[in-house]
């Protein structure tokens, strides 16, 4: 073996600890950055939150304060003497109080509790309330069992120990399929349909007539062959339809009335990263959403103030300080990103922002924003990317915007296609519902010619089915 030497020249790009810091906050939601500006003030002492009406040197102590009036004040009002006042709980100082997250419990019942103390009131034996609380436990947020009884069995005897068979839990599932809400712990949606129907009066004309579809002709009704099924149960148009009204009143998703209860309202809610707003004389204003604090180097930090330091103490202030410093730098950067990529959609969309119709988008490609911005393509990328705008008409996605030209039109964008199509189908025929070919030809007769499999495209995009299963 010899070794030798080599010399070569390579073009490469690296990015640097600030790029990679910025990249990944420039990524976040209001909330995640809400967090993460939470975690870096624990974290370094050298960062705290300031009142923006306050000057620095004011802010020294603000930890049992808000920002407008401190909590001890609003305690003294309470006490005639201030010597029978309470201690005040410590937090931390540079955290101000409408910045805290809120760390109380959740004390609402979760949909294993709710079903648990429905159990609780069942006159069962006690290995039947055993096995229905595993039962409980697989049940899905659709409320639909998701695992089969053997393999529940297989986990009852692996987990607890206990002798149990595939007939034991098939007959605490009948327990289990008695609890509210109706439709609980099916094994399908035909399944669901039935325990539905089996809650309902079976006197009813109607009501028998839908479970007589559901048991035996369910494949015809979920591909809405209606006149096969007349002709197999004997039913005229009106018995049917007041069967199909039955079915249709029913929910296919009973797990749904169970959800969000002891869940973060963050899961349930989307929060927007801008605030939009326009005038009566189309005046677009773009405004940072979030409850995000002013940042400010802690006054005992400051290199006047820690001038007399020396040694491990100098070099441990002068490594927050400057982690403060870079952080406070980042966050302004993230903010003045932001707004530039959105005041660079509003201008590329003066239309959209005075109607807020979707049919009035231009088409718009990332490319264009960087034009107006001369902003990096993964920059704005990482700026529109899981970012939502509050407008008068409600909330919408950042990425919802962008959509590139049609190929009939350079100006007409995927959206306005989308929107015709969308009232098209909405105002046809319902009983002769237009196909895909009939579709495209409509569209092409308002000047938006597209393929038909376009025309499927933006129509499994609506969530609309194709033309039998629309047909009433």
């Amino acid at each position: 073996m010899r070794q030798h030497l080599t010399q070569e020249q390579l073009l490469g790009q690296r990015l640097s600890p600030r790029q990679l810091a910025f990249g990944r906050m420039l990524e976040m939601s209001a909330p995640e950055f809400e967090d993460e500006i939470r975690r870096v003030i624990d974290e370094n002492p050298a960062l705290e939150a300031v009142d923006p009406d306050r000057t620095p040197s004011e802010c020294d102590s603000v930890g049992t304060s808000d920002f407008n009036e401190t909590a001890e004040q609003l305690q003294q009002a309470d006490y005639a003497d201030p010597d029978d006042m309470p201690p005040l709980p410590r937090q931390r100082q540079s955290t101000p109080a409408d910045f805290r997250p809120d760390n109380d419990p959740d004390d609402s019942a979760s949909a294993y509790d709710r079903l648990a103390d429905q159990l609780a009131l069942l006159d069962i034996p006690d290995l039947d309330r055993t096995i229905a609380l595993y039962i409980i436990g697989n049940i899905d947020s659709n409320g639909y069992l998701a695992r089969s009884p053997q393999a529940i069995a297989d986990d009852i005897a692996i987990g607890a120990g206990l002798d149990v068979d595939t007939p034991d839990v098939v007959r605490a599932m009948q327990a289990v399929r008695r609890l509210d809400p109706p439709g609980i712990c099916a094994l399908d949606l035909r399944d669901c349909l039935l325990l539905q129907l089996d809650r309902l009066d079976p006197a009813r004309q109607a009501v028998a007539d839908a479970h007589a579809i559901i048991d035996r002709r369910f494949d015809l009704f979920s591909k809405k062959h209606f006149d096969k099924i007349m002709a197999a149960e004997g039913f005229d148009r009106d018995r049917l339809d007041s069967a199909v009204r039955v079915i249709t009143a029913l929910n296919p998703k009973p797990g749904s009335q169970l959800e969000g209860v002891g869940s973060d309202d963050r899961t349930r809610h989307i929060t927007p990263d801008f605030i939009i707003d326009t005038d009566e004389q189309g005046l677009t204003t773009v405004t940072l959403a979030g409850r995000i604090p002013d940042l400010a180097l802690q006054p005992s930090f400051t290199v006047e103030a820690t001038a007399a330091a020396r040694g491990a103490d100098a070099a441990f202030i002068k490594a927050r300080r400057d982690e403060a410093n870079e952080f406070i730098d980042l966050t302004r950067h993230r903010s003045a990103t932001l707004t530039a990529v959105m005041q660079a959609i509003v201008a590329l969309q003066p239309d959209y922002f005075r109607t807020f119709d979707r049919s009035r988008l231009r088409p718009m490609v990332l490319r264009d924003i960087g034009a107006l911005t001369g902003l990096d393509l993964s920059v704005i990328s990482r700026a529109t990317s899981s970012k939502y705008m509050a407008t008068p008409q409600g909330v919408v996605a950042l990425k919802s915007l962008f959509s590139e030209a049609s190929a009939a039109d350079p100006e007409t964008s995927s959206h306005a296609v989308i929107e015709a199509l969308r009232q098209i189908i909405a105002a046809e025929d319902k009983a002769a519902p237009l196909g895909d070919a009939a579709l495209a030809d409509i569209l092409a007769e308002r000047g938006m010619v597209i393929a038909r499999r376009t025309v499927a495209k933006y129509r499994e995009r609506l969530g609309y089915p194709v033309a039998r299963l629309r047909r009433q």
